[in-house]
């Protein structure tokens, strides 16, 4: 009796099919990126009446950009294709003084992609309202942190830091994470800027800071346990076949020798 009916043979059949059809399952894609900035005010010197700040303002500013600052103007956006979310959620900062302020991104998608681009200002700024003149001392630290899970994405932060005019400071500097590279640490600082104020003049120390990421959806890879069974099961599928052909090989065969037999006997 052949137990290994037809019906049999299309359940595995459907059992395999159908485990090859879950190669097809998308994975998550992440992104958590970041960038820590800490403005230190090294020192001040009234060069006109000493120990006096008469007139002397200073303000520590944070903003994300989410809308044009000038005619054509860089700012946040954000592209999602399917299911993905982006969070970017960093109140503005505006204080007396130096600051410490962390600007953070994140994002999923789980089918689908995204595209997101988001810029921060910061800024320390000096304007002198008085009539002497000042000496001053500042600098920033900076930490930048790229990260991703998954296979398809990548994520950048970059900082591009300045003074007013952009002539006594500039630099820049970038940590990137991809496939091979998840998680990217970067850390430094603007060095030391010294500067003199006169009365009735202004100065800053800015930083532009920009955090990207793309992500794809990744395939989901059959594991290996799961190819060797396919294989086991293809071949206990040829060896029931090829049981089943023998099986009815003789068979025939016997019923040739039967019939045979009943000739010569007649």
């Amino acid at each position: 009796m052949n137990v290994f009916t037809k019906q049999t043979k299309t359940t595995f059949l459907a059992l395999g099919f159908g485990l090859l059809g879950s190669g097809g399952a998308l994975a998550s894609s992440t992104f958590n990126s970041s960038a820590a900035l800490t403005f230190v005010i090294d020192g001040i010197e009234n060069q006109t009446n000493p120990g006096s700040l008469t007139g002397l303002e200073i303000l520590g500013t944070f903003d994300q950009i989410d809308a044009p600052g000038y005619a054509g103007g860089d700012y946040s956006l954000v592209g999602i294709v399917g299911d993905g979310q982006v969070k970017a959620n960093n109140p503005a900062i505006a204080q007396a003084g130096g600051f410490s302020k962390t600007f953070t991104v994140s994002g999923i998608v789980s089918n689908g992609s995204i595209d997101s681009h988001h810029l921060g200002w910061y800024g320390l700024t000096f304007q002198n309202t008085g009539i002497d003149v000042y000496t001053i001392s500042a600098h920033f630290d900076y930490e930048l942190h790229a990260g991703i899970g998954g296979e398809n994405g990548f994520s950048s932060v970059t900082v591009d830091y300045f003074n007013e005019d952009g002539l006594l400071l500039s630099g820049y500097d970038s940590a990137d994470a991809a496939f091979i590279a998840p998680n990217v640490l970067k850390s430094g600082t603007s060095g030391l800027f010294n500067f003199s104020l006169a009365a009735g003049a202004f100065e800053g120390l800015y930083a532009d800071v920009v955090i990207d990421a793309h992500l794809q959806a990744s395939p989901v890879p059959l594991p290996a346990a799961v190819w060797s069974f396919l294989a086991g099961l293809l071949g206990i599928l040829k060896m029931k076949k090829r049981a089943a052909d023998a099986s009815g090989l003789d068979q025939k065969l016997e019923a040739k020798f039967t019939a045979g037999a009943k000739g010569w006997s007649q």
